[in-house]
């Protein structure tokens, strides 16, 4: 299927190159009112900053073309591209490579499209739900008709931290035509060796054509990517990146991102240790005749029922200084109302022994069987 894609990105390329359109710079994100491109010094009329701010310190090396080059190392991708927000990325996603005669299938309560992303999209739109390949078997064999077919996959599931069964996935990909978007956005720098995502845990698929994802995970407080294949890159290269209400990345958080995905790949033996301790969490809970949900992942759900009776827990907890997040309709059914908790490396056992200390203490506020 991608050689088919690659060949049309490639001629679209062709079109824009002969037009003299074709935007040779690579990425120009920075706030500064002077910046670098390729040792070429620009004044920047697209995206400074109102105001010269001293907001902390930042490494000058840390361009925005070095942090897509070490996000696209990490994921093993040919090449990387920033983009201001997650919505931007997913809409550039989108809006950008599909048209009128191709398809975007895509989870219906997945955090592409919460972001947005499908809002816009002049793809005929095709919806699963969840990791139920079934499901997706059966949108694939509906999107038969339209020219290109891009398959949208969380990398892990919002609401229970397992891992999208990527094997069967790509299997039907494969059978089908599909291009394969991942979005690794609760999986890079998380999981697999030197943070390179869920793609590493299996032996017998490809790297995805594409990977998209949110910096926050990744030591910026704003910010997204899209890596993959190079003509897939080169071409979003060429497009408008439109006007938008996100704010343009800064140089703190462009330097925070490198700084951070530095650190990211050498530390193996913190993601060991943020799964002993959320196993350690699980064995806690489950001991206190909660209901967890089985994970993969170091995100983890306690289910509690409807949405108000979440609100309420959650609530209590944080006056027991436990603070969880709940998740309710609609990224879940209104009878499968949770609390998610995200374990880091930074919590220790005795953080551990608090919490659950502290859903002890509320376990009255729990549905009972």
């Amino acid at each position: 299927m991608y050689t088919d894609f690659r060949e049309q990105l490639c001629s679209r390329l062709a079109d824009i190159n002969d037009a003299g359109l074709y935007n040779s710079l690579g990425t120009s994100m920075s706030t500064d009112a002077v910046i670098e491109i390729g040792g070429q010094k620009l004044l920047n009329f697209s995206s400074p900053a109102p105001f010269a701010l001293n907001v902390g310190q930042a490494d000058e090396s840390h361009t925005a073309a070095a942090l897509e080059a070490r996000i696209a190392r990490m994921l093993n991708a040919d090449d990387c591209i920033l983009y201001n927000s997650q919505a931007d990325a997913d809409g550039a996603l989108t809006n950008h490579l599909l048209n009128r005669a191709d398809a975007v299938i895509y989870n219906a309560l997945s955090q592409f499209a919460l972001s947005g992303g499908p809002t816009f999209c002049r793809a005929t739109k095709y919806k699963y739900h969840g990791f139920d390949t079934d499901d997706i078997e059966k949108q694939l064999k509906l999107s038969q008709a339209q020219q290109n077919r891009l398959l949208i996959v969380d990398a892990v599931d919002l609401a229970s931290g397992n891992i999208a069964p990527l094997n069967r996935i790509f299997e039907l990909a494969n059978r089908y035509k599909a291009i394969v978007a991942i979005d690794q956005t609760l999986s890079a720098g998380l999981i697999g060796q030197g943070g390179s995502g869920v793609c590493t845990l299996f032996d017998n698929i490809d790297v995805p054509e594409i990977q998209t994802g949110s910096l926050q995970y990744l030591g910026s407080n704003a910010g997204a990517y899209i890596a993959g294949r190079r003509e897939i890159i080169d071409f979003l290269r060429q497009q408008p990146s439109g006007i938008t209400s996100s704010a343009p990345l800064t140089l703190q958080n462009i330097s925070a991102a490198c700084t951070a995905i530095d650190s990211i790949v050498q530390m193996n033996t913190e993601r060991q240790y943020i799964l002993q301790i959320t196993n350690y969490l699980i064995k806690k809970l489950y001991c206190l005749g909660l209901e967890i949900p089985p994970t993969q992942t170091s995100r983890l759900s306690v289910m509690v029922g409807d949405s108000s009776n979440a609100e309420t827990i959650v609530k209590q907890l944080a006056k027991k200084g436990v603070l969880v997040a709940a998740l309710t309709s609609p990224f879940v059914s209104k009878d499968q109302c949770r609390l998610v908790l995200t374990l880091s490396a930074s919590h220790t056992k005795d953080d551990i022994e608090k919490a659950a200390a502290a859903f002890e203490s509320v376990l009255p506020l729990f549905p009972k069987d």
